[in-house]
């Protein structure tokens, strides 16, 4: 699943339920603009890897959200 591609009421549903970071959050919202990762971590300040791990605890928190 490509964030981009999902729909604003599919984003807005996700954002309400996940729980995420503030930093997740971010990337998150980033994300589903369709910027890249190093768009994301220039953008944040922060190293590519760092976009990663966000990125892999969003997915994270998204794939629970999915079990129910």
């Amino acid at each position: 699943m490509k964030l981009s591609e999902l729909t604003k009421p599919e984003l807005d549903a996700i954002r309400k339920n996940a729980n995420f970071t503030e930093d997740e959050e971010k990337v998150f919202e980033m994300a589903s603009r369709g910027k890249t990762i190093v768009e994301i971590a220039d953008k944040m300040n922060v190293s590519e890897r760092t976009v990663d791990r966000h990125i892999a605890k969003v997915k994270l928190k998204i794939k629970k959200l999915e079990a129910f």
